[in-house]
Formats: structure tokens, sequence, C-alpha cells
């Protein structure tokens, strides 16, 4: 039993006793305001009642992450297991710290997710006592998750709350020694390594956590308020953790841990959001998608390799769960756009994990006697494949192309000469286009370049020739070259042009529509978008004729699929102005969706993996690219909005192009664009229908009709 007598701490006088184990300081609280451009009706997401353990929100920072209350916590780049087998190492969450009785009447209870502060948060009041319990992965301090609990008791009488930790059993990836807490009497520490690598003996993960300890429970005299600090900190040695540990504690006690790090995620929501005035409920959807989202990167550079994201997340990932925590095609394909327009230096993170990569994806393309780099269908820990079942990794080899559509992407929002010349992405995509170039035949019949022997995006076909889509990235990837080497005034191969122009695309002459793969007959059924991604993300040069039977022939044949689906059908009847068919299918993505803490599902009604940031991913597309219009070409960023279904505003706060970052708001009948930062020169807006032109400047916002437009470099 820890008892402190607080009475002379008058919360009235805005005083706070804080508390880490024994000890103690007194400080004026001083708590941030909630940002006031964020409405808390939208990013504060509450219930009276917990749903069932699945259904509860992640924290996490691209480091360190948890689902709320559950015993397991996991770390970035930490993995167990060989080759198939290898996911994401299960460590013993010291972090999940719950109260579990009261010795008062609870009146209300309220549990929170605060998308806008990156917290969870749960509140418990009665006519005279106030508590609170927060969870949040740090911002800043990355290696830290942070629990406090605040107490105020306005009462006659001391109050107590009996404290529990759901660590849960030792786990059966990490062999860790636990010192004994009566030595420290501060922290717990656990030390120790995990136990199969993922090829080589150098696999091995080193880890080091210290944790508070965590009493029975805690009482608080009458007049108190009060603050008690439970934080972990994992790191890979002794040395970094103990240093890491006592900044918590620094900050704690200085009064400004909570603040940095609502400071940080108030800075993530000023540089990029979506708000959308028409349903409570939409709006809400969108602030916790890109809240799940964003919390799966990292800050900075200074927290060393980041790895990656996987379709669960940080917080999930055990073994023959949640696909393990490896990294796909999800992360370039469905992930990577939405943070690219909104958030420019968290999508470099992104494509610089396949350039820290490089070398393992160099080592599969010669094992396997192609030239270049070929990437797994599956990665991890060293870059290698651990996919766990043949048929994707010896044929779904489309990953390689999404990469390089990637980079296209990154590279011509940004023209980032540095990240090309100097961080190495430039021989990354002359290896994607070598290993193309060696994975290709010739058919002199023909005169083309074919790719047999391949997995499409749907699933259900395989091995098929010439895939529609595995072809088109692959031509992408010869013809990315030759505009991102002219950026730093390199020359490339000329023969990856000219094999590019020469790559079959399977097309329909009759029908008009492109034949998913060589031997396709129509009405076959599909497990997912596929053709479809041809007119978006790939935007494939082809009429609206053959862009609408595109859209209709594979509709048809897709009955389930997961959420992203829906979402790249959306974009395709959007371009044809197909409102009505586009609001249908951008509604669909909805049933993904599961309360009250609005986690997304793998299958509609809560099925598969979970929190699915893939779906994420797409539904957030279907918005910016969507109904946002928007479109990445080499010399403009073009849009074309519409607004979503029930709105009569949309607004894009952040969209960072060219070095500048620049704020959209669209009506039904205007548009207005406010640039807020310089870009790389004097940028000009062209309104396509009616030929209006105008120079934009910071803090000047321009007006005009809705319509198909583009921004582009004077």
């Amino acid at each position: 039993m820890i008892t402190h007598n607080t009475k002379d701490a008058d919360h009235h006088d805005n005083l706070v006793t804080l508390f880490h184990g024994p000890l103690t300081v007194k400080i004026k609280e001083n708590k941030r305001p909630y940002p006031s451009f964020l409405d808390q009706d939208v990013t504060v997401l509450s219930v009276d009642g917990l749903p069932d353990a699945a259904s509860m929100p992640t924290i996490g920072n691209g480091y360190i992450a948890t689902l709320v209350h559950s015993d397991t916590m996991y770390v970035d780049g930490v993995y167990n297991g060989p080759n198939g087998t290898s996911h994401r190492a299960r460590l013993r969450s010291t972090a999940s710290i719950n109260i579990t009785d009261f010795s008062f009447p609870v009146k209300d209870r309220k549990y929170s997710l605060d998308a806008g502060r990156g917290m969870y948060v749960e509140e418990y009041t009665s006519d005279d006592v106030r508590v609170e319990l927060s969870m949040y992965a740090h911002q800043w301090m990355n290696r830290l998750l942070v629990t406090e609990i605040s107490v105020v008791n306005n009462g006659s009488l001391p109050v107590y709350l009996n404290l529990s930790q759901n660590i849960g059993p030792p786990s059966e990836d990490v062999s860790f020694q636990t010192v004994d807490k009566h030595i420290l009497n501060q922290f717990r520490m656990d030390y120790g390594s995990t136990n199969e690598p993922e090829y080589d003996i150098d696999d091995k993960k080193e880890l080091v956590a210290l944790s508070t300890l965590v009493p029975d429970y805690i009482t608080v005299e009458s007049g108190g308020n009060v603050k008690y600090l439970f934080q972990t900190c994992v790191e890979s040695n002794l040395k970094n953790t103990i240093e890491s540990f006592q900044q918590g504690i620094d900050y704690f006690f200085n009064g400004t841990m909570t603040s940095s790090h609502q400071e940080k995620w108030e800075e993530i929501w000023r540089n990029g959001r979506i708000d959308i005035d028409s349903s409570i409920e939409i709006s809400r959807i969108n602030y916790a998608a890109l809240y799940y989202l964003l919390s799966e990167i990292p800050r900075d550079e200074s927290t060393g390799t980041f790895f990656g994201i996987s379709p669960g997340g940080l917080a999930h990932g055990a073994l023959h769960k949640d696909y393990q925590g490896h990294i796909f095609w999800d992360q370039e394909t469905w992930m990577f756009p939405p943070v690219l327009a909104l958030q420019r230096e968290r999508a470099k993170k992104i494509v610089q994990t396949r350039i820290a990569k490089h070398a393992s994806a160099k080592q599969i393309a010669s094992m396997r006697g192609y030239d270049g780099a070929m990437y797994p269908w599956e990665s991890a820990y060293t870059g290698l494949e651990v996919c766990p079942l043949a048929q994707y990794s010896d044929y779904e080899q489309h990953i390689t192309g999404d990469i390089a559509l990637a980079f296209q992407q990154y590279i011509m929002m940004t023209r980032d000469r540095h990240f090309l010349d100097s961080e190495g992405a430039a021989d990354v995509i002359t290896d994607i286009a070598s290993f193309w170039m060696s994975r290709m035949a010739y058919n002199p019949d023909e005169d083309r370049y074919e790719i047999n022997d391949v997995m499409p995006p749907d699933e259900y076909h395989y091995p098929v020739n010439n895939s529609v889509y595995t072809n088109s990235v692959a031509k992408i990837s010869l013809l990315l070259p030759k505009y991102a080497l002219s950026l730093i005034n390199k020359t490339v191969d000329p023969q990856f042009e000219e094999v590019a122009k020469k790559t079959y695309i399977p097309f329909n002459t009759t029908g008009k529509w492109h034949l998913e793969y060589d031997s396709y007959t129509q009405d076959e059924i599909i497990k997912q978008a596929d053709v479809v991604l041809l007119g978006y993300p790939l935007v494939t040069d082809m009429s609206e004729e053959i862009r609408r039977n595109d859209l209709e022939i594979y509709e048809k044949v897709t009955p389930g699929g997961p959420a992203m689906t829906w979402g790249m059908f959306a974009i395709g009847w959007l371009e044809l102005n197909e409102l009505t068919k586009a609001e249908k299918l951008f509604k669909r993505q909805f049933n993904n969706v599961v309360p009250p803490f609005n986690i997304w599902s793998e299958v509609e009604n809560g099925g598969g993996a979970r929190n699915f940031l893939t779906g994420i991913g797409g539904y957030l597309q279907s918005l910016i690219f969507g109904y946002g219009g928007f479109r990445i070409f080499e010399d403009r960023l073009q849009f074309d909005p519409t607004l979503p279904p029930d709105a009569s505003t949309f607004n894009l706060t952040g969209i960072d192009y060219l070095d500048g970052s620049f704020d959209f708001y669209f009506t039904e009948t205007h548009m207005s664009i406010h640039q807020t930062k310089h870009a790389m020169g004097a940028m000009k807006v062209t309104v396509t229908s009616t030929g209006q032109t105008g120079t934009l400047a910071v803090g000047v916002m321009v007006q005009y009709p809705r319509g198909k437009a583009y921004l582009v470099l004077v």
C-alpha cells in the first residue's frame, strides 16, 4: 500500500503533486489547451463501456506500440522465428495498467480515444472525486509507453484505487531475465534477446526493458490533486534504456511529459488533415483512420532504422496472426499515397525502408537468377523473403513494381534530388528496372516483351501469363529511370525505355477492355481490385469508354474482397462523374469500420486482420484521390474535386507539393487554394474548363469555380 498525504496540495491553486515510485515533486499544473482548429466532437471517440478486447484502439509511435489493455507490446524490427515463421516478437506489456476498484461509488465512466492528442483516456467520476487514466506512446521520446493516473479528491475523506498490471504469461519469443524489484526499488528491468533468428544468428535482437513498479493500490488524501507516472522503455542496450527512461522522468517532473507529446500531435494535425462537414460519424472515421496510420511512422531519423508498416500495424503481428507483422505491397500501394499527400516527411520514411533493404533485394534477385533488385512478397527484419506460403513468394512479383510506383509518386511530388543522388534511391530505381529487364521474355513472333508465371493482385488465379497489372507496373518501373535520373543529370540505359514501349498489355480490342491476364474469360470471379487499378493509382492513359468497361466488367465479378477494393471502384466511377455509383461503393467501406474506436477489419463486419491499415489507406485514398480528384504527374499536380456524400464543404489541409504546402477548400460551386509554405519556385494554378490562371502567393487565398485544375511551377 502506498499512502501520500497531499492535503496541502491545493488543486484550486493549480498545484499538482507528481509521483514516480518513491520520488515526488509539487509543481504548478500546466495543461496544454486543445488545438483550436480541431473539433473534439470529431477527434474524441467516447463510450461508457468497453468493447471486446480485439476492438480496442492501438497506441504507437512507429517504434513501440500496443493494443490498449492487452498483455503484449511490440517493437519495430524485433522479430522471432526462422524464415516463414518470422513474426513480431511478443514482449510482456508492463504498460498495461488497469484501475480495478475504487473506495468510492463511481457515478460516470468514460473511455475515449483522443485522436487529436494521440491518447487513450479513461475517466471515472463521483460527486467529489475525478480520476483519469491516460495511455500513449510518446511522439517525441519514442522509446516510451506512458500511463498516467491523475486523481483530484474534493471529498472530506481519503480515497484509494486498486491497480493491476496485465503482463500476461512469459513470452515464447524472447528469453528475458528480470531483476528483482527489491534490488532497484524503483523499476523493473527485463533483459535478454529473441530466441530464433530469421536467417542468421546475427538476426537475434538484444533488448532491455525498464518499467515503473506498479503498487497494488494508491491512496489520495482529502484535498489531494496528484498524478502518478508509470512508464515502459525498451532499447537495445542498458545505457540507452536508462537514458531514455530518465529523460521521461525528467520531463514528467518538470510538467512537460504530456504536453510535449500533445504538441507533436498538434503539429501533425496542423500539417495535414481532412475535414468534411457532413455526418459527424464520417468525420470521426476520417480522424481515427489518419490517427492509426500516422501512429505507425516514427517522427524523425534519430530513432534508427524504420522497418515499415504491416497490414495490422505495429500493435499486431503474432505467429500465424495479422500477417505476422510482415511488410507487403500494402505499404506502398495502399498506405503510402495518403501519407505522401498530407505528411511528406513521414512519407519519405516509408520509401526509405526499401532503400534500407536494397542489398537484400539484390541478393534475392541473384539467388533466383535475375539481375538488379527483386523485393520479397513479405519481409521482416532482414529484408529477405519470409512469406510462409510458396505460391505467394514464388509468383506474386508485382511488389517490385509497386515499390517503383511509390518511388515515382514520391519523386513527382517532391523532386527530391538529395533522395535520388545521396540517399540511394537512384540505385534502387535502376536495379528494379534491371530486374524487370531480366525477368521479361521476348516474343519474336509478336515483337513484344511478356512476363509469364506470376500471381496478380487477384490471388485467386496463379500462375498466369501476362497479368495486366504486373506488366503495367513493370512498364512504369522501366520508364522511371529516365525521368528520375534526369533530375540529377545522369543518363540511363536506353534499353529500359525501348523494352517498356514493347511491354505487352493484355487488351480485348473487340470489347475494348483490359484482360486481367492472357487466358482470362469474362465473368470469371476475382478476389479484389486488380484491373481497375490501371486507371488509379497507375494513371494509365485510356479512354473513358475503356475505363467504364473495365469498371463494369470487374465490379460484377468481385463479390467480396478486402475494404480497399471498394474505394478503388469508387475512384473509378468518380473519374466518370458517376456519383451515385461512386457513393454506394464509397460507403460500402464503412462495413469494415469496427466501433466504438473506429478500428478497421480486413473483411466486412469485423473479420480478418485488425487494425487493418491497408483498408484505412484505401479509404483515405478514396477521399483524397477520389473525391479530391488529385493525380500526380511529372510536370503538375492535378485535382478535380467532387463533394463527398451529403457534404457542403470538403477541406484538405496541408497537401505537400514541391516543397510547398497548400490548403484546398471545396464547396458545391467553388474551390479555394491557400498556399501556406513556399515551394521550390513560384506556383501557378490553371483551371482547365475556364482557362483561368493565376500565380499563387504564400498567405493569399484564391478562389475559382469548382472544376478540373492543376498546379505547376511557373
